[in-house]
């Protein structure tokens, strides 16, 4: 019994994602939707750089320290019970229930451990690793290698078959978690730790007003003032994306030919998702009595219905699952006796955030749909990134505020990109502008500007409703 209980101190310990939660704070991506997918040190090093990678893994080590000592002393100091609780910090990492079960690959947490329960192991693999990632560059090598000389050198040392056993468990684990970078390892294609990249730059090109550009939409300013600059926020019009579309082929056929050098593209979720086949028709969905039921409390805005029909509610439900959106509600109940607002979306996560509903104004055949949140995000402005050559933001705007979604460059930050789109220049209605390009403005021109604003982070909005 003492085992289950260490491996559930060790999983509630695991769940905290340093990498992920570093990640937000810092550039406000979701780290996952970089590189290689993961929330661990290697991918946040990676996308982020070196500091933050080191952060991760000095946090990642120090969690399965702290759950190994813990449970060793709720148990007499018993080295098992340790044993146990790392096991859990591990699956805790990978799979962290709170974020869809896609966490890290657990090896900075497996040197935590070992260095726990024998520290002439872990000096052994720690050299070997140093060794391997220095020589090759390839942390997932030196990362399989010490996932198969632990339960090996443990054995060598005298450690009973239990404990040699999970380890060995933590190792089948490592390679299972690596199987990806066990393909790109054999092709030669696996990326390589401080490999060159260009980064692309989000310094805009200033733009004489006299050039033609595109209109604005009705009711909204071609210009805005934003940390001290003007910009313009280009519209373009597109016809009605649906699944049939390839989201690179069809914004580089409409972006590309107004696109400068220095300009960053804005591209709706909701225009993204249609793409992947993410609408999903009304009649379609059959809401179970739970949705109908929490969504009777949703707050409805003029910004969009979000989750508050049934059809909607249901979609949460099945892509962030029942618990999460549950603890979600709770939480929200929470935050509304202390007057506070979007606790809800925060915890439910951009999978809920991103699911729009229709409304009176919706494009059609949209109007008869519920659009999801677009797969991958970041991914996906990184490929449109490279057909239309240049840096690719999708955003979730409605006339509340601006949510920053994926970025094809991760160090781009959210308060920038909110603060240019906060007024929502692609529009709430039939416009038919899924996307736009942000440049900025030059003295003197004569383009009607907005009055300055003060600046500042955009807090959770519900979804658009523009396609």
């Amino acid at each position: 019994m003492y085992r289950l209980i260490a491996v559930l101190i060790g999983y509630a310990f695991g769940c905290l994602q340093n990498g992920y939660f570093l990640a937000r704070k810092l550039a406000g991506i979701d780290v996952r939707e970089y590189g290689s997918g993961g929330a661990g040190m290697t991918n946040v090093m990676r996308v982020l750089g070196f500091k933050p990678g080191v952060v991760v893994l000095v946090a990642d080590i120090f969690k399965a320290v702290a759950a190994f000592a813990l449970a060793s002393a709720i148990f007499g100091w018993d080295t098992n019970a340790g044993l146990y609780a790392g096991l859990g910090v591990i699956i805790g990492h990978n799979f962290p229930f709170y974020l869809d079960f896609r966490g890290g690959k657990g090896v900075a947490s497996t040197l935590g451990l070992i260095l726990l329960l024998d520290w002439r192991v872990a000096l052994i693999i720690y050299g070997i690793m140093l060794i391997i990632a220095a020589v090759t560059r390839y942390i997932s090598l030196a990362s399989l290698t010490m996932s198969v000389l632990i339960p090996i050198l443990l054995a060598v040392f005298g450690y009973a078959w239990e404990v040699v056993g999970v380890t060995a468990f933590l190792g089948a684990l490592a390679w299972c978690m690596h199987r990806a970078n066990i393909q790109r390892l054999l092709k030669g294609t696996e990326n390589k730790l401080f490999a060159k990249k260009t980064a692309s730059t989000i310094e805009l090109p200033p733009v004489n007003p006299a050039e033609e550009t595109p209109p604005a939409n009705q009711g909204k300013l071609l210009d805005i003032a934003a940390h001290g600059e003007m910009y313009l926020r280009i519209p373009v019009k597109t016809h009605v994306i649906t699944s049939d579309d390839e989201a690179s082929q069809v914004f580089s056929l409409y972006i590309a030919p107004h696109v400068r050098a220095g300009d960053i593209v804005f591209i709706s979720e909701r225009a993204v998702a249609c793409t992947q086949s993410r609408a999903i028709r009304m009649v379609d969905i059959k809401p179970r009595k739970l949705a109908v039921f929490l969504s009777k409390y949703v707050q409805k805005t003029p910004a969009g219905i979000g989750l508050g029909i049934p059809e909607t509610m249901e979609m949460a439900l099945r892509e962030c699952g029942v618990p999460r959106i549950l603890f979600a509600a709770c939480i929200s109940l929470v935050g509304k006796i202390f007057k506070r607002k979007g606790w809800f979306y925060h915890v439910a996560g951009p999978k809920a955030r991103g699911i729009d509903g229709p409304c009176d104004n919706t494009l059609p055949p949209y109007n008869e749909y519920v659009v999801l949140a677009p797969d991958a995000p970041g991914k996906m402005a990184q490929i449109i990134s490279a057909s239309i050559g240049a840096p690719v933001v999708i955003v979730d705007c409605n006339d509340l505020g601006c949510n920053l979604l994926g970025a094809s460059d991760p160090k781009m930050k959210e308060s920038f990109i909110a603060a240019i789109l906060r007024d929502n220049p692609l529009g709430q209605s039939s416009e038919q502008t899924p996307c736009g390009i942000i440049r900025k403005k030059i003295e003197g021109g004569d383009i009607p500007c907005a009055d300055s604003a003060d600046l500042q982070e955009t807090s959770t909005t519900t979804p658009t409703t523009h396609t």
